[in-house]
């Protein structure tokens, strides 16, 4: 017995993004609250046409454009006093993954009059439904337009670390999925993003949470992005390759909310929190590791994702592997955690971190911590082709 549950509509394709205001007057609402990140989309001209669109239809908007990496949960707290005070009742997240999470944590505070962090690992389920919530992504990575979880930074005893909470309230009404936004994602950022869609598609089809809907949507975006990923990433402009990017996202993005992710994102988790590491890129260095690791116990659905990656009729669990760590390469990913920069004296504090990761059981292969941390030594300056 399984369950599938991926309530959001999605809008996608080429000038999709423009729909928002109509869609969001069909909603019924009157002021729209805007969620971005401070940097390149908050003064973007995709987002002051859509603000247009939204006064032409006689909405009113604010704009908040504080969402950081990795929300804190005081800027949460700072949107949702906000939304309050300029009497808001529908959100509107355009960017990538930190302003969905970021406007996905407002609508929480709103809705039930509490703060995001009475909800991060305490077990307190959602009750109330959130404002209506449209997400218009601008990167291929995340998928948080589809996904029922948000991420956040908070501190611990003094210690900076990153929580996800997860619920069916956090699924967003609408996502307007529109490639032309991607187009002027620098390579860099096309990479690690793409790496981490993939990464989500390769979790959740080895999740122990993995259902056989999940399976194809899985390896539906694990095909596009061994196929697309490269040609994106070196040319920015390839509006095919950045249409497959954007399907591949999303599609990933569903998969891991019905199938679940792995120790992939409890490293990750860690060593964004504790060592700045961008996630997508952590993600992308983490995989291939995590990948091997799981030989003696899915064989059969890594040759699965080597075969879904590259397109190869044949190919073995070993690799597949090696083919995740060659397209990093080629992306310029570094080979290990050591190589990204991240601090000798943050080794054992990162993986102190991450083994408490909530969702260390769904990995197909559970580990004891010793062995964990042998896996770890590898991933922190090793190789996967040793």
């Amino acid at each position: 017995m399984f369950t599938f549950n991926s309530p959001t509509k999605i809008v996608f394709g080429e000038g999709s993004a423009a729909l928002a205001p109509e869609e969001l007057v069909a909603m019924g609402v009157r002021r729209v609250f805007i969620v971005t990140g401070p940097g390149r989309t908050a003064s973007s001209e995709a987002l002051g046409a859509l603000k247009s669109g939204l006064e032409k239809e006689g909405l009113r908007h604010y704009h908040f454009a504080e969402a950081e990496a990795d929300p804190s949960i005081a800027t949460v707290a700072r949107g949702a006093a906000s939304f309050k005070q300029e009497g808001c009742d529908s959100i509107l997240a355009f960017g990538g993954g930190s302003p969905m999470d970021c406007a996905k944590g407002i609508g929480v505070s709103v809705a039930e009059g509490r703060p995001i962090e009475d909800f991060i690992g305490t077990g307190l389920a959602f009750t109330k439904p959130l404002p209506p919530l449209v997400a218009i992504p601008t990167t291929a990575g995340t998928g948080s337009e589809v996904t029922n979880a948000a991420v956040f930074s908070l501190e611990s005893a003094g210690q900076k670390a990153k929580k996800g909470t997860a619920g069916s309230t956090l699924f967003p009404r609408l996502a307007l999925v529109d490639p032309l936004l991607q187009v002027s994602m620098p390579g860099a950022l096309t990479a690690a993003t793409g790496m981490d869609a993939l990464t989500h598609a390769v979790e959740a089809y080895l999740s122990r949470g993995a259902n056989p809907v999940a399976d194809m949507v899985c390896l539906e975006s694990i095909k596009l992005i061994g196929a697309n990923l490269r040609k994106a990433y070196e040319n920015g402009e390839d509006l095919e390759a950045r249409e497959a990017m954007a399907r591949a996202s999303t599609l990933a993005g569903i998969a891991l909310s019905q199938a679940g992710l792995g120790m992939v994102h409890g490293f990750a988790h860690a060593a964004g929190a504790l060592g700045g590491l961008a996630h997508g890129l952590a993600n992308a260095i983490i995989l291939p590791f995590m990948m091997q690791s799981y030989l003696p116990v899915a064989e059969s659905r890594l040759i699965a994702i080597g075969r879904a990656l590259t397109g190869a009729s044949t190919m073995s669990a070993p690799e597949s592997a090696k083919a995740v760590a060659e397209l990093g390469s080629n992306l310029g990913i570094p080979p290990n955690l050591s190589a990204a920069g991240l601090d000798e004296a943050l080794r054992d504090v990162v993986f102190d971190d991450a083994k408490g990761y909530k969702r260390r059981g769904q990995s197909p292969r559970l580990y004891s911590d010793e062995e964990l941390y042998a896996l770890y030594l590898r991933i922190w300056s090793g190789s996967v082709t040793e």
